[in-house]
């Protein structure tokens, strides 16, 4: 295990910048007021592409960035193993603070995509140093999914979720936490449940901004499908109306805000193939070679997924490069791993529908993507804790860090108060 400091090379940036100084923009339609994005990433609206990619090339300080980041999360690099002979041994990124309490938890955060280990950012100093001495504090664990970020990225098929949660247990082992909490939302979420599944022995309860259940495991509960039913038609015993919004707007997810997932998972590496343009509608790609592409790409996700945050061009833009520098590529695969490939099917059905012991508290913001009734975590694990918020979108430690905070934060004291062997030290 050794410390990790970012130190992106000076001719990474130079060749960043001469590629946006050479960035082509496509052709725009005359749209109405409020249909701006209604194709994609627009060029010319205030905080879109051009203004963007003018703001990277002249204004974007990455090295300011740079060093905040180093500054507020120190990070390590350790090799760990993978669990099977192909994938053999990782070099793995992870952000690690620990508390000054004797009564710490340890905590695993988990990024999704297009996020970043530094997601936890604005909730880090409050976790491991809490001003208020009567809330608990925190060992904080936060890596990089294995081909986001810094992390080594797999070179053979086969390493999705599953293997990621073994690669995540087995971190937290050679840090020496034998037992520990675990929070995540998109991927994270999913690679939460993960542990939950699979490594229960080791991870004592999961937190989740985004709980998926497989459909069918309805099925063994015929009540919440009633439920369902009469909260479709408005009478008493059904699902309340905010719970019923939830199901709406995973529908209308599911049916009109997956085109990127449908791209990533069935033809990931079409996306990172040489193109001399950047392209970023919805009919078109961004390409590896093209970080105003990218740009866009992922822009349109910060835009239509979050509750209308402000964000500043500067987070924007730390999104962005913590994929550029890299290659979106393995964060790209990953998406074929667990969606397409059929082992990865399979063990992401059994993630969604299988039991688990281990408490779980579920926070449910009102613009994020994928949304049920409270209870529907009730079917694959003891569900300890759930709270609705009326405000707030997909990336919530980002977006509304201290109503994340304070979830986690209670269902920690739930969890802690039914097993204390959570309160533990590395050796």
């Amino acid at each position: 295990m050794e410390p990790f400091k970012i130190a992106v090379s000076d001719d990474v940036l130079a060749d960043l910048k001469f590629r946006l100084e050479h960035a082509r923009y496509p052709q725009e339609l005359n749209l109405q007021v409020g249909e701006e994005w209604s194709y994609g990433t627009p060029v010319n609206e205030a905080f879109a592409v051009k203004e963007l990619v003018e703001y990277w090339k002249t204004g974007f300080d990455w090295r300011s960035l740079e060093a905040d980041l180093n500054a507020n999360l120190p990070q390590f690099m350790d090799s760990v193993e993978t669990g099977d002979a192909v994938h053999g041994t990782m070099k793995i990124h992870f952000a690690h603070k620990r508390s000054t309490r004797s009564n710490a938890i340890p905590l695993l955060f988990i990024h999704g995509w297009p996020g970043h280990f530094a997601e936890v950012m604005k909730i880090a100093e409050e976790l491991v140093e809490p001003t208020d001495p009567k809330h608990p504090a925190f060992h904080l664990v936060s890596p990089s999914i294995p081909g986001y970020g810094f992390s080594e990225a797999p070179t053979a098929p086969g390493f999705g979720v599953k293997r990621t949660a073994a690669v995540f247990d087995n971190l937290m082992k050679r840090l020496g936490y034998t037992h520990y909490l675990a929070q995540g939302g998109d991927w994270g979420a999913t690679i939460a449940r993960a542990l939950a599944v699979w490594h229960h022995e080791s991870c004592k309860g999961i937190a989740t901004n985004m709980l998926i259940v497989y459909p069918k495991r309805l099925l063994w509960h015929p009540i919440m499908l009633l439920k369902i039913l009469l909260g479709a038609l408005g009478v008493p015993g059904g699902y309340s109306s905010a719970e019923m919004g939830s199901l709406a707007k995973t529908y209308k997810h599911l049916n009109f805000g997956t085109a990127y997932e449908i791209i990533q998972k069935q033809r990931p590496q079409v996306t990172t193939h040489r193109s001399s343009s950047a392209m970023f509608k919805a009919d078109l790609l961004p390409r590896k070679d093209s970080p105003t592409g990218l740009l866009a790409w992922i822009l349109e996700k910060l835009h239509s997924w979050t509750d209308n945050y402000q964000w500043t061009k500067d987070e924007i833009l730390l999104f962005v490069m913590l994929n550029w520098i890299p290659g979106p590529a393995p964060s790209f695969r990953f998406y074929n791993e667990n969606l397409e490939a059929s082992d990865g099917v399979k063990d992401l059905i059994h993630i969604q529908s299988a039991w688990s012991p281990i408490p779980m508290g579920v926070s449910i913001f009102e613009s994020d993507i994928y949304q049920f009734p409270d209870d529907f975590g009730s079917v694959v694990q003891p569900l300890k804790y759930v709270k609705r918020h009326s405000r707030g979108g997909h990336f919530a430690a980002w977006e509304t860090p201290e109503i994340l905070l304070g979830d986690i934060r209670e269902f920690a004291k739930i969890v802690v108060a039914d097993d204390p062997t959570l309160i533990s030290k590395p050796a």
